[in-house]
């Protein structure tokens, strides 16, 4: 990684290194244009996450001020995508970055058109709730009144497991996307209702960040939760929480999960929550090759054999990683449609062992586990905007594209762009997300300096609103009306002793601005 600029900050974090290089970022060289200085480049930026605002943030810092333009269009009345709603209530520090991204929705150069879906985005998602419906406008109207798109909308559903892992539809198995959605505020998930007083044991499948956070969510004592932004509503459920045991479960071994060591540590410092040791068979390996661990492997390694700060035979609540084993069911007992337990093949690594690229195979035995309430976290699933079918990539969960500039052998696609996940996959932190979204936005600025886009009259979204006529039948949420919104947040949260309330519904959002 390229030199940070030095903060106050903790050193050697990489939420605090991004702090820290959008701190500084606008005493380097501006982007300079040569006959193109007197032309707008009106950009517009699909998705108001991480991914869509770095994206903008660096067109309007690199370019002449009063050069280029950006529009930005969400969903949502409400603006940050996972900044908002994918981050964990107890990690506040993930969202400094909203810092960055109010101040670059006060240029002048910014405009905010909230509430506001660009096309069937994605294909699969969203679906009308009570909570939410979602309000179109055609991608290809963007195309006419924009020189560049950027799509940077992420990834809204899961990977579809139904045809290898049966019983997904039993009562009491979510989707983690869902539960996180749901804790975290997010109107699609309003009305989930997770069932965590159907017994004690808990299955969580994934070994990423995000398998983590449920687990952690579902053992925390809820009163360290209370001062968070987590909904009330959820407050309210888990505080009737029944789950003392917590399996996380993964198909390939230690070496190969993708969760961070910071994440584990936290498991660890769990108060009155105890780590159930590994067994000695999965971690003589790697005491064996000791020498051979890359540095973070041998940090998990430490962390495993220390355990949890409690030990596990005092604690009340207990959580374990299970390894080398694969999803297959979940099953409900007879005349029941409630999880019961779930169903494992059991893996063996193929190769070396402590590689992350080692692949497994089943061994024909199966485990079974018992399962009063059970998450799949097996990662996001991303789709193509309608009428781009053909430069999604199914197989690599992303656009088609070059840098960010999206690619085709036979359609059109001049002036496309993407950002985040939909660029790169589903996969990555929010300081991986920024980088790639200053990479797009090179590409896009170094376009319009060629000549390749700009130069037409584009009239953005005063053009688009104008075209849209009387189709434009809903509520438009300007930055000034988010503003508002946020302030009322914050009054409801004040009166609970906590940071903010959540309006969890589209229409109390709205509600605000009558």
């Amino acid at each position: 990684m390229k030199k940070i600029w030095p903060c106050r900050y903790r050193r050697n974090t990489i939420f605090a290194n991004v702090f820290c290089e959008l701190r500084h970022l606008a005493t380097r060289q501006q982007f300079s244009t040569t006959s193109n200085q007197a032309v707008k480049l009106r950009v517009a930026v699909v998705g108001s996450g991480p991914a869509g605002f770095y994206a903008a943030y660096r067109i309007l810092e690199k370019a002449p001020p009063g050069i280029a333009t950006v529009d930005m269009y969400e969903k949502l009345p409400v603006p940050y995508g996972l900044a908002r709603f994918g981050v964990a209530p107890d990690h506040p520090e993930v969202k400094n970055c909203q810092e960055k991204f109010e101040e670059v929705a006060q240029s002048p150069y910014f405009t905010f058109v909230g509430n506001t879906m660009v096309g069937a985005q994605p294909l699969a998602v969203p679906k009308q709730t009570p909570s939410f419906t979602p309000n179109h406008v055609p991608l290809s109207l963007l195309r006419n009144h924009y020189d560049a798109i950027v799509l940077s909308y992420g990834a809204d559903s899961d990977k579809d497991l139904s045809s290898s892992v049966s019983g997904l539809n039993l009562a009491g198995v979510y989707s983690a996307r869902a539960f996180v959605g749901w804790y975290n505020g997010h109107p699609e998930f309003r009305d989930l209702d997770p069932d965590v007083l159907a017994g004690e044991q808990a299955v969580v499948v994934g070994h990423g960040n995000v398998a983590l956070d449920v687990a952690r969510i579902l053992l925390t004592d809820v009163d360290a939760l209370r001062k968070t932004d987590i909904t009330e509503a959820a407050l309210a459920k888990l505080s009737e929480n029944k789950v003392k045991r917590v399996r996380i479960v993964g198909r390939r071994g230690p070496a190969q999960a993708s969760f961070t060591n910071k994440e584990v540590r936290e498991l660890m410092m769990l108060n009155g929550v105890g780590f159930i040791p590994l067994d000695e068979e999965v971690l003589s390996p790697f005491l064996v090759n000791s020498a051979k661990l890359a540095r973070t492997t041998k940090r998990l390694l430490q962390l495993l054999q220390k355990g949890s700060t409690t030990p596990a035979a005092d604690a009340k609540k207990h959580f374990s990683f299970d390894f080398l084993l694969s999803p297959a069911s979940f099953e409900a007992l007879e005349g029941s449609s409630h999880v019961a337990s779930a169903k494992f093949d059991v893996m063996e690594l193929q190769g070396d062992i402590l590689s992350k690229d080692t692949r497994v195979k089943r061994t024909g035995e199966v485990s079974e586990l018992p399962c009063s309430v059970g998450f799949m976290s097996v990662g996001y699933k991303t789709h193509p905007l309608a009428g781009l079918e053909d430069i999604y990539n199914d197989s690599a969960n992303r656009l088609n594209n070059e840098a960010g500039k999206v690619t085709s052998d036979g359609m059109d696609t001049k002036g496309l762009y993407s950002a985040g996940w939909i660029k790169r996959g589903p996969a990555g932190v929010i300081a991986e997300t920024m980088y790639d979204s200053f990479e797009t936005a090179a590409v896009i600025l170094d376009d319009f300096e060629v000549g390749a886009i700009g130069g037409r009259s584009c009239e953005g979204w005063e053009g688009v609103r104008a075209d849209l006529g009387d189709k434009l039948d809903w509520k438009v949420v300007s930055w000034s009306d988010w503003q508002k919104i946020d302030k009322a947040e914050k009054e409801r949260g004040s009166k609970i002793g906590k940071e903010r309330e959540k309006f969890t519904n589209q229409n109390d959002m709205l509600a605000v601005l009558e």
